[in-house]
C-alpha cells in the first residue's frame, strides 16, 4: 500500500490508459493512484528529500535516456498480481540499472518482494483468483498494444499520486 510521503519514478504508458480503465471497472483491485505506468524506482526517496539537486540529477540522466518504442503482448499474473511486461525489455532494464547505481540506497519496492520484479506495468493487485483471471482475459483481448516511452515523471503520494516533475527522454537522431 502507497504511504504518504513517498515518491516514485516512473514512465508514463498513456496508450495502456483506456486498458486500465477497462480493468478498474471489473475489479477494485485493478484501480490504481496514477495513470497507466512503469515504475523506475519505486519507492524512490521519501518526498522531504527530494530537494533541488535531486531533480536536477534526475532530469540530466532521464534527458540522455532515448525515448522507447515497446510492445506489449501478454497479461500475466501470480498471486494476485496482474501485469504486462513491456519487449523488448533491455532499454528499459538498462536504464532501471542506470538509476539504481546512481541511487544505490534505494530498494527495489521496498525489498518486499525479495529480487527483483523486473520492469512491468500493473493492472492490479491484491486480485483474487477469480478476479485475475477476468482481467487477464479482459486485456488480452486488447492486445498487443505499442506505446511510445517519451518521458518520466516523479511523483509524490500525498493521498492521491501527483506528478511532481517531468523529464523528457531524448528524441533519437533522424
Amino acid at each position: 500500500m502507497t504511504e504518504r510521503g513517498r515518491s516514485v519514478l516512473a514512465i508514463p504508458v498513456p496508450a495502456a490508459d483506456p486498458l486500465l480503465a477497462r480493468a478498474a471497472e471489473l475489479s477494485p483491485a485493478a484501480r490504481r493512484g496514477l495513470p497507466a505506468h512503469i515504475s523506475l524506482l519505486y519507492p524512490f526517496r521519501p518526498a522531504a528529500d527530494l530537494d533541488e539537486a535531486t531533480v536536477t540529477a534526475l532530469a540530466e540522466l532521464l534527458e540522455r535516456q532515448p525515448a522507447m518504442e515497446v510492445r506489449f503482448e501478454r497479461c500475466h499474473h501470480h498471486d494476485g498480481f496482474v501485469y504486462l511486461r513491456p519487449e523488448p525489455l533491455q532499454p528499459l532494464t538498462g536504464l532501471i540499472a542506470t538509476l539504481r547505481r546512481r541511487w544505490s540506497a534505494v530498494l527495489p519496492q521496498g525489498s518486499r518482494s525479495g529480487d527483483d520484479v523486473g520492469a512491468h506495468l500493473t493492472v492490479a493487485m491484491g486480485a483474487s483468483p477469480r478476479e485475475a483471471a477476468a482481467l487477464v482475459r479482459s486485456v488480452e483481448a486488447t492486445l498487443p498494444l505499442a506505446a511510445r516511452l517519451a518521458e518520466a515523471w516523479l511523483a509524490v503520494f500525498d493521498g492521491v499520486s501527483q506528478p511532481r516533475d517531468q523529464s523528457r527522454l531524448r528524441s533519437p537522431a533522424r
